[in-house]
């Protein structure tokens, strides 16, 4: 019966370093499932701006273009041509959101090792 016991034992052990290791890292399983979803919401945020950004292009595009058109049809009729706004006016215009700018660097400051320049 020696053996038997031994074995119970050993299970006994393994057990514990199994659950030893399951709560040591519960934490680290949280983080890595949070991660994941970040990282599939984030990629989707991305690519739905960029496609957004492309619609917009391509509405200021034929904008553009049927602006040109007019104003040409108006200098053949001898009128004065209409002003044809600018990507950035154009979204203005329609209140389409810009993105943000990246945020600029730190300002560097100087250690004191550097060598005044006078």
């Amino acid at each position: 019966m020696k053996p038997a016991q031994s074995y119970s034992a050993l299970h006994l052990v393994l057990a514990l370093i199994l659950a030893a290791t399951i709560l040591a890292t519960q934490g680290c399983l949280a983080a890595a499932v949070g991660y994941g979803a970040y990282a599939i919401s984030s990629s989707k945020g991305e690519a739905a701006q960029k496609e957004a950004e492309a619609r917009h292009i391509q509405t200021y595009t034929t904008y553009k273009t049927d602006a040109d058109k007019l104003n040409l049809d108006r200098e053949k009729a001898g009128l004065k041509p209409q002003p044809v706004m600018t990507f950035p006016d154009w979204k203005l215009a329609h209140n389409i959101p810009t993105p943000a700018p990246p945020p600029s660097p730190a300002p560097v400051r100087p250690t004191g090792t550097e060598a005044k320049v006078n």
